[in-house]
């Protein structure tokens, strides 16, 4: 029996997601069934955000982007 693999589609997003940010590092996470993206640049503190769709991440990377100018919310953003 072959394992099950689960949520392809979602995980092709994220990797394509990856290949178009080279300062984040994307992943689909199949057990949290979300989007996560992580920050690869040099920042004073790890920097995570995580969404349901990849549209929805993307946004939050940009506002993640622009840090404190953009009214970083905590409640999406944290440090590891």
């Amino acid at each position: 029996m072959e394992p099950r693999r689960w949520d392809l589609a979602k995980q092709a997003a994220a990797c394509q997601v990856d290949q178009m940010e080279p300062a984040w590092f994307v992943m689909y996470g199949v057990g949290i069934r979300r989007f996560v993206a992580i920050a690869v640049w040099n920042a004073p503190s790890p920097l995570r955000v995580e969404a349901a769709t990849v549209e929805e991440l993307r946004d939050l990377m940009r506002e993640a982007e622009l840090g404190p100018l953009a009214g970083l919310d905590r409640a999406w953003a944290w440090v590891a």
